[in-house]
């Protein structure tokens, strides 16, 4: 049971700093503090759409969908 959460903290982790590499949030690694900007959260999941399908396609892709 332990590995489920610390699973979920590097899920955590790749979340801030994902928002960090996308300019929704400041990471200070001296104090450790993650400062998430104001967004538009319409905007946001349009983006996050947008990227999770065409990372989807390029696994199709690789992996030869629609091939018989």
């Amino acid at each position: 049971m332990i590995w489920l959460s610390r699973f979920g903290v590097y899920i955590a982790g790749l979340a801030a700093g994902a928002l960090a590499l996308a300019g929704y949030a400041d990471f200070d690694s001296q104090t450790w503090v993650l400062d998430i900007a104001p967004f538009n959260l319409r905007e946001f999941v349009l983006t996050a759409t947008a990227t999770v399908g065409n990372g989807l396609a390029a696994i199709a892709v690789a992996r030869g969908w629609g091939k018989k």
